[in-house]
């Protein structure tokens, strides 16, 4: 399966953030530096290749170099790892304005769609590593327990895949979604319906099975683009996520809520919970 890696040039046209070359000014002397590169460089060593990355936009001109950062990383295709009709991917986040933490996720690419997404691995969930010295040898650490994640990932998209749901049920998960994305008032505030959030964008998305109801999902969220209406009445649109960390807070709320969906309806002897029916479902 062909790659296509990102030269550096490709990143700092993208994210710049990640070639940063000190930090906030208002950090402490305790505070640990380490260019977002050094540790692209080091997990391209160990074999993994940096493939997309995006930046959240700073309203200071000139603190874009501090900004939340994301790279999305896959191995080669001789070790590549598929996932039901995903590649198997680890996605770094970063900032150096004292907001977040060297964060380490897996993360699975949808190959017919474009579409990324972040997936809490297990029990693991996911590798937190505080700015200091040693950040490029514990996230290589964290690439190898994530990396032993993956056949567990692999497992979990299986059964939804296997996972049939009625009409009613797919209404009720997109209703939690849309508590997850617009908050407990979502019902106020969302521009969109739950049967608008299950739009499928391509044919072989309709199939009622709990795998495809949560990718109608989650690039509907993600990309935006569906026609709504406003607070105030008028025609709208619903907007792309930009933000990184909304971005990965979103992903990981929603594979969390797929797994609980999964796991009630392998409990037959159990109904939805009430928070789930009334679109309340709130995720870590």
């Amino acid at each position: 399966m062909a790659m296509n890696i990102l030269t550096q040039q490709q990143l700092y046209k993208t994210a710049p953030a990640i070639f940063a070359e000190s930090p906030d000014t208002a950090v402490s002397d305790r505070y640990g530096f380490v260019p977002t590169i050094n540790v692209v460089d080091a997990l391209q060593t160990e074999g993994w290749y940096p493939v997309r990355a995006q930046q959240t936009k700073s309203r200071d001109f000139d603190k874009k170099h501090l900004a939340r950062h994301m790279i999305r990383f896959r191995q080669d295709p001789d070790r590549q790892m598929t996932v039901g009709d995903s590649v198997s991917e680890l996605v770094l986040t970063n900032s150096h304005d004292r907001s977040a933490a060297y964060q380490l996720d897996l993360g699975l690419f949808r190959l017919v769609c474009s579409n990324g997404m972040v997936t809490p691995a297990g029990e693991l969930g996911h590798i937190r590593v505080k700015h200091g010295k040693n950040i490029v040898e514990n996230i290589i650490d964290g690439s190898l327990q994530l990396a032993g994640e993956i056949e567990n990932i692999s497992d979990s998209v299986e059964t939804f895949q296997s996972t049939l749901i009625s009409r009613e049920e797919a209404y009720l998960f997109a209703r939690a979604a849309l508590s997850l994305r617009y908050g407990e008032e979502w019902q106020s505030q969302s521009p969109i319906s739950p049967e608008a959030l299950l739009q499928a964008r391509r044919n072989e998305d309709k199939e009622p099975s709990l795998w495809k109801t949560f990718n109608r999902v989650q690039e509907n969220l993600m990309k935006g683009g569906l026609i709504g209406r406003s607070s105030t009445g008028r025609s709208t649109r619903t907007r792309a996520i930009h933000s990184v960390s909304e971005d990965v807070r979103l992903n990981r709320a929603l594979w969390q809520l797929t797994d609980e969906f999964s796991k009630l309806k392998h409990q037959p002897s159990q109904s939805m919970p009430s928070n789930i029916i009334q679109g309340e479902f709130y995720a870590a």
